[in-house]
């Protein structure tokens, strides 16, 4: 027999849209570019996979005979998505060809046998425990900014480590991420007995696994995880992603946070030296975003230039009682780091000419963000 069915315009655009990043991508498999829908008893599972990330989703259908099929994932979801049909009926024909009806409109749609699909990655769902989304999207939100692009950076830094951290009763979720010019951390303690999430391995989820799971965290108050052998899993009631993990050391990122002088520091409002930084990163030369940092006792001095269009400073007022420092910094890093905090006030640890920049707030707690110099 072959597939039929009737499904809502909404439930179907909303399903395949959350595939679209993983069978987008051009490869020499083509069975790649399409998406398995097969038949349940009331509902259609749709799985996309790249071989690194696997989704399937389960969406409520109208079966009027049961079946499978393999279709183009980008032409489908542009066909549902410009049709302004409340249904859309769906029937596979001989030769693996689709009929899709909405409305007034037929559209016949050239798919492959569902045989030649790859498997989805089994799991053990006595494995799963249950995290609040919120608490996995804040994490994933301070760190994934600063995870190294592919090619630029050692391998090992192109994903992000994630720990588990159980000690006087508190159970603690860490994510760590870095491009060697920079490293962010993010740590929250969660409700959850994390004593069951397996994690004897080093953990390293590549950032496309990350930015998949971050979309997951946005439909559901709780998510369900698990770590395998070399697979992260993440469930919710209607969907599941699997996500290969990556092979390699992290940086020792604990010693890097150690070494930097606590003592001092200076003190400033987030918005007003973000909003500097962005005047500043106008003038600043692309690739390394340069900006001059000129510190004096209450005042910092901001300045960058570029050789072909010019030049600006601006001057923040700050607490700050120490000798005068002046040194160089990335100014894009220090946007994306205070874009993603709360607080109000902010502490970033200066300690000499040559250390290390540690940002953080006390409405941020958990998050830091270090920033190496750089020579001006």
């Amino acid at each position: 027999m072959s597939l039929i069915f009737n499904i809502s315009r909404t439930d179907f655009l909303n399903g395949l849209a959350s595939l679209q990043n993983v069978t987008g991508k051009k490869g020499n498999i083509a069975i790649l570019s399409n998406i398995l829908i097969e038949s349940k008893t009331d509902s259609l599972l749709l799985t996309a996979t790249d071989l690194e990330i696997g989704i399937r989703n389960s969406l409520p259908a109208e079966i009027l005979s049961p079946g499978t099929i393999t279709l183009p994932a980008k032409k489908l979801f542009e066909i549902v998505r410009e049709s302004g049909a409340d249904q859309v009926h769906v029937e596979i024909l001989e030769n693996n060809w689709a009929k899709i009806s909405a409305d007034s409109t037929d559209y016949k749609l050239a798919g492959m046998p569902s045989e030649e699909y790859p498997a989805f990655p089994e799991y053990d769902e006595k494995n799963l425990v249950t995290l609040a989304s919120d608490r996995i999207k804040d994490l994933i939100d301070k760190t994934i900014f600063s995870v190294a692009q592919e090619g630029e950076s050692q391998f090992n830094l192109t994903g992000v480590l994630v720990e588990k951290d159980i000690s006087d009763g508190k159970n603690m979720l860490r994510m760590v991420s870095s491009d060697g010019h920079r490293l962010s951390l993010c740590e929250t303690t969660v409700e959850s007995d994390l004593s069951g999430l397996n994690m004897e391995k080093i953990i390293l989820i590549p950032r496309k696994g990350m930015q998949e799971i971050r979309k997951f965290t946005e439909g559901s108050a709780e998510i369900k995880i698990s770590f395998e052998e070399k697979q992260a899993v993440i469930k919710t009631d209607n969907s599941i992603i699997v996500v290969r993990l990556m092979n390699g050391d992290f940086p020792d990122y604990k010693n890097i946070i150690n070494i930097i002088n606590k003592e001092k520091y200076i003190e400033l409002n987030r918005i007003q030296f973000m909003n500097s930084m962005k005047k500043m990163n106008l003038f600043t030369e692309d690739r390394y975003n340069a900006v001059q940092f000129n510190i004096k006792p209450n005042k910092l001095i901001l300045s960058s230039q570029s050789t072909d269009i010019g030049s600006a400073k601006d001057e923040i007022t700050i607490n700050y009682d120490d000798s005068p420092l002046k040194l160089g910094f990335n100014g894009k890093y220090f946007v994306e780091s205070m874009q993603v905090m709360s607080s109000d006030t902010i502490k970033a640890y200066i300690s000499s000419e040559e250390s290390p920049c540690m940002i953080k707030g006390d409405d941020d707690p958990g998050f830091i963000s270090i920033i190496m110099p750089m020579k001006i």
